[in-house]
């Protein structure tokens, strides 16, 4: 009988947990139809606050659950939004506008939870491990197969952006920390969601003027505009996912997503671009999942 009531329990966790794998590995291929189709970099991220910030928002709403404008709750929306979303996605928009493959910037991804677990180090969340250290070390060495090798990329040239890309998961990395130590109590997920992307817009609306690239939905739709739009709501729903699978399950649960991502991300890049990585990045898998796997170690109590 328990094993019937548990069941259900934790499929619905587990389908989360895929959607929100395939959602994210879309992201990246999404952005790339975007800025290669000619939407501005940062116009493509502030219209992607835009989007998926009003789209939460309206939610929000209508199940009675607004975004609280406390200053608790403002300074949580305000470094959240911005290490999570309005600074990784504009070095997304930036890095695959130069060629870099939606499945290599996806794989990058991984090293997230490597980062977090640093950063929980750092702020004392969690004790240090020398296991969860050598997931670090061996998930850094999945990058350097990536870009050491000359036959790994199509191009030298994109060896910089790889590393400028690196900032994402940084990013990533931050706004879990953040999460963990600004959320303020019983914040609801649709309401976090809602502030998370619209805190940054003003910010971002200024950008898009002082750097030049000021851009809005003009006459007809393009596959750049569709992909943006579908890129708003795929935001979206991976932002609320995480949220709900964090306060279901934990992050340790959700940090399994990046095990997902990846693969979707090089399924959605050769659908998109026909992308065919070379030997090296798909090598590059092993290392980088092994690293994710040694984070991911539960410690016991006498270690």
């Amino acid at each position: 009988m328990n094993e019937v009531i548990l069941k259900p329990r934790l499929a619905a966790p587990l389908f989360m947990l895929f959607v929100t794998g395939v959602a994210y590995g879309l992201t990246y291929s999404l952005a790339g139809v975007s800025v290669r189709g000619g939407i501005p970099f940062t116009a493509y991220v502030f219209w992607l606050g835009v989007i998926a910030g009003v789209v939460m928002f309206v939610l929000a709403l209508l199940f009675r659950k607004p975004p609280g404008v406390t200053r608790a709750h403002l300074k949580c929306y305000a470094v959240t939004g911005a290490s999570g979303f309005a600074i990784p996605y504009i070095i997304v928009a930036v890095v695959v506008g130069n060629g870099v493959p939606s499945g290599i910037l996806s794989m990058i991804i991984a090293l997230a939870p490597m980062l977090t677990y640093l950063g929980a180090v750092m702020f004392r969340l969690e004790r240090a491990w020398w296991v969860k250290f050598v997931g670090l070390f061996v998930g850094i060495a999945g990058i350097v197969l990536i870009v050491a090798p000359d036959a790994s990329l199509p191009s030298r040239d994109l060896v910089v952006w790889i590393l400028i890309a690196l900032i994402v998961p940084l990013g990533y990395a931050t706004t879990t920390i953040a999460a963990a130590l600004m959320r303020p109590p019983a914040m609801d997920s649709l309401s976090f969601s809602a502030g998370y992307f619209l805190a940054p817009v003003p910010i971002l609306f200024v950008a898009m003027f002082a750097t030049g690239e000021f851009w809005a939905f003009g006459g007809e739709f393009g596959d750049a505009e569709w992909a943006l739009v579908l890129s708003g709501l795929v935001q979206g729903l991976g932002i609320y996912l995480f949220l709900e699978l964090v306060m279901l399950k934990g992050p340790v649960f959700f940090t399994t997503v990046n095990f997902i991502t990846p693969v979707t991300g090089i399924l959605w890049g050769m659908a998109f671009f026909n992308e065919r990585l070379s030997f090296w990045v798909l090598i590059a898998l092993v290392p980088l999942f092994l690293g994710l796997f040694f984070v991911m170690l539960p410690r016991k109590s006498s270690e």
